[in-house]
Order: structure tokens, then sequence, then C-alpha cells
């Protein structure tokens, strides 16, 4: 049985496959979303994009979900923006003074709640700029990772130039960009693109368990350490200490950290809030 595809454990509820092309199913506060086209290794068509756009205040808004985990079905992640699909709704938004670039509605912005990726193979071209959207990035041995633009005349223009560079070596970020070459998952962890490379079988409990673990800490201060990682990527260091010391300010004035500091003392699991 495909890992990716299991049954829901217990404290699992589904909410199904839909006709738009993806699956969100709910594993205590992590939410699982599956881009589920394999047919098309899961191409992303203007149907799925436009449903992962509206999905994601959704799960942003549900108190329950404190993490989000990005996956494919089947054998594949995402082989990026299906180009007969979109190739009629890009030119329709550029013609519209509309801003073409933002893909499946988390390529421009970050999500308000941590966001896993489980890459169960290939990531190419819009599926890659998913990937790097994502908090953390988690692979399959024979996941590949590519910017494939180039060799069809476009560039990478949902995050792929920008991020990529910022997560793994210059050097081997602009190889990937300007050849369109992709890499295998050995190499995306040996240059620090992905946290850790498991067989297939292994991924969604893999996953599943880093997941549940940002999931038992507390909202409040992941939400602020996100927000400082975020906010100083590429500043000077004086000026992103400043930013860091706002943020540790701002967390000892919560619930969750006198939670936290009381569960310490007294050597019990702390419950948090979230406030």
């Amino acid at each position: 049985m495909d890992e990716l595809r299991e049954p829901p454990r217990r404290g699992t509820t589904t909410e199904g496959r839909c006709d738009l092309g993806i699956r969100v199913e709910k594993d205590d506060a992590i939410a699982w979303v599956t881009i589920d086209r394999p047919e098309k290794r899961n191409a992303v068509n203007v149907e799925i994009h436009e449903a992962l756009r509206a999905l994601w205040p959704r799960l942003e808004e549900d108190e329950g979900v404190r993490v989000v985990v990005l996956t494919g079905s089947g054998d594949s992640f995402c082989a990026g923006a299906d180009v007969r699909s979109f190739l009629p709704y890009l030119k329709e938004r550029i013609a519209a003074g509309e801003d073409p670039g933002d893909f499946c509605g988390i390529t421009h912005r970050a999500l308000a709640k941590p966001l896993v990726a489980a890459i169960n193979g290939p990531a190419l071209g819009g599926g890659l700029e998913l990937a790097l959207a994502a908090d953390l990035r988690l692979a399959a041995g024979h996941a590949t990772f590519g910017l494939p633009e180039v060799s069809l005349g476009a560039i990478a223009g949902a995050g792929g130039i920008t991020r990529l560079p910022r997560v793994i070596p210059e050097a081997v970020a602009r190889d990937m960009i300007l050849t369109g070459r992709t890499i295998d998952a050995r190499r995306a962890y040996e240059v620090g693109l992905v946290s850790d490379v498991v067989p297939l079988a292994k991924l969604r409990e893999t996953v599943r368990a880093v997941a549940r673990q940002i999931a038992e800490n507390s909202p409040r201060a992941v939400a602020l350490s996100r927000s400082v990682l975020n906010k100083t990527d590429g500043m000077a260091l004086a000026d992103a200490l400043a930013v860091e010391r706002t943020a540790f300010r701002a967390s000892t004035t919560t619930e969750d950290f006198m939670i936290g500091t009381a569960s310490f003392a007294t050597a019990t699991k702390p419950a948090f809030t979230g406030r």
C-alpha cells in the first residue's frame, strides 16, 4: 500500500478527496494537504491552483490546526504547473494587469502556520517552488528537484530564483536555475535543501513525527520564532538581533510562557493554549 494513501490513524478525520484535485486530512493538530492528480504527476491545473488559494485561509483560521503538511499523491510530489491549463490563465491575468507570479497561494506569502513539505517524489518547476515555500522539507529517496523553466523559455518566477539561493549554496542554485538541471535527494540533503531523506514507505510516519513535535510546542513561541526567521532573512546581524530581542520580550508576556515555565518547574507536560 502506498504510504501516503494509508487509512487515517486513530484521532484522524478525513475531509476526503475533492473534485478539484486536492485532499485534506486532519490528523489531530496536523492538516495533511495532498495534491491528488497522480496521473499527471500532480501537475497543478487552474482548478487545483484556485482550490489551494482558497484552502490556506481556512486552515489558518482553524484553531484545531497547528501544523500543515503538503504532499503529493502516489510517487510524485508535484511536476509544477500544467502548462496547457495555465498558459491561457496566465495570459488573462497579465492582460488584466494582475500579478501572475503567485502559485497556489503560498509562493509569495508565508502561511500563518508552520508548513512542512513531504516530498514524496519529483518536485519540479512550480513543485520545487511550493516546497521552497515550506518551513521544513523532508524527502523520499527517489525524489528529484529542479527548475526546468529556462528550457521552456520561461523563468522560475514563483519564488524559485529568489528563494533557492537563500536555502542552498549560491553556486549550486545558480547551476540549477541557469541550466535547468535536476539534483537527486542525496544531493538535496548534502546542500541543505531538505532536512532528511527516508524511503517512501517511511516518509509519512517520519513527517508525522516532526509535525507532531512542532504541534506539541507553544503555538505562540513557534509563530514568533517563524516571524523572526522570516523577517531577518538577509538582514544585518545587529538589526536581526534587535528583531529577535523584541520577539523574545513578546514571548515572555504570553500565557504559553507562563504555562511552559510552570510545567518545567513541576516536571509535567505543558498544555499550551496558543495565547
